[in-house]
């Protein structure tokens, strides 16, 4: 395959994953209770004036989300173009007024929005080289961020963390909490191969093997998937994937198998 149709490709996918990372993320904030849409988004005094104010905000992202997806999948770019700006514009929006519910997955996907959106201004081609290559040393750099603080932690590498973090309010699931505490080498073995997963995706990096880091992004993506199921941490498995493209780009520019 062409090395410009590989790129349309990756392009193309982490396009439609940060729409529809953003549509969920959307979704969740819109069905939030009444009475929690003044500790989310407070500069309005009533709860009222509050939800409406945001409820129509979310409505006109969903819009401009699906103008965007239309429009790139029929090539017109131009329209394409202004309602990504427009979505990127209402994002960032809310997200500044935002005082609760933000992580890691959110920062991401304001990144991804803002480095797509001011890649409009290069060229075609080399703006989304740069836009996925961007993502795609971000991620990297946060997973081996992340690795590497657990690997740290005597906490981590102790195995007795989890079940704590399953036992707390907002990631905590009581009944898992109580078995994984019940059987440290499970916990030990989970906790193990949490820090082996994250620091597996910088390590193939530096590897010329394309499918030692087509791995290191499966077992990552799984792991994903399992804080997903045990934490509810949703918003990480379909936000952090739109920037795979990029590290695969990226891996493939250093170790020479794509070239420009």
């Amino acid at each position: 395959m062409e090395y410009s149709n590989l790129i349309n490709i990756g392009y193309a996918i982490s396009l439609y994953l940060i729409l529809f990372s953003t549509l969920m993320s959307v979704l969740e904030l819109s069905s939030t209770p009444n009475h929690y849409f003044n500790f989310i988004y407070p500069k309005i005094n009533t709860i009222s004036l509050n939800k409406r104010k945001w409820l129509k905000i979310h409505k006109l992202q969903v819009i401009s989300l699906l103008f965007t997806g239309t429009f790139f999948f029929l090539n017109m770019e131009v329209l394409f173009k202004i309602f990504f700006l427009s979505l990127t514009a209402l994002t960032l929006y809310s997200y500044i007024n935002r005082t609760a519910g933000k992580d890691g997955a959110d920062q991401l996907r304001i990144l991804a929005l803002l480095s797509f959106s001011l890649c409009f201004l290069l060229d075609t081609n080399f703006e989304k080289i740069v836009a996925l290559g961007f993502l795609g040393a971000q991620v990297v750099l946060g997973y081996t961020t992340s690795g590497i603080a657990k690997l740290l932690s005597p906490y981590w590498r102790k195995g007795n963390v989890l079940h704590l973090i399953f036992g707390t309010y907002s990631y905590g699931i009581p009944k898992i909490a109580k078995y994984i505490k019940a059987f440290p080498k499970i916990e030990r073995f989970m906790s193990h191969s949490a820090i082996f997963i994250m620091l597996a995706v910088p390590i193939t990096f530096f590897i010329p093997n394309q499918y030692a880091i087509l791995f290191a992004l499966a077992g990552i993506f799984i792991f994903h998937f399992g804080t997903a199921v045990l934490m509810g941490l949703n918003d990480f498995l379909y936000t952090f994937p739109l920037a795979y493209p990029g590290i695969i780009l990226l891996h493939g520019l250093m170790h020479n198998y794509i070239t420009i």
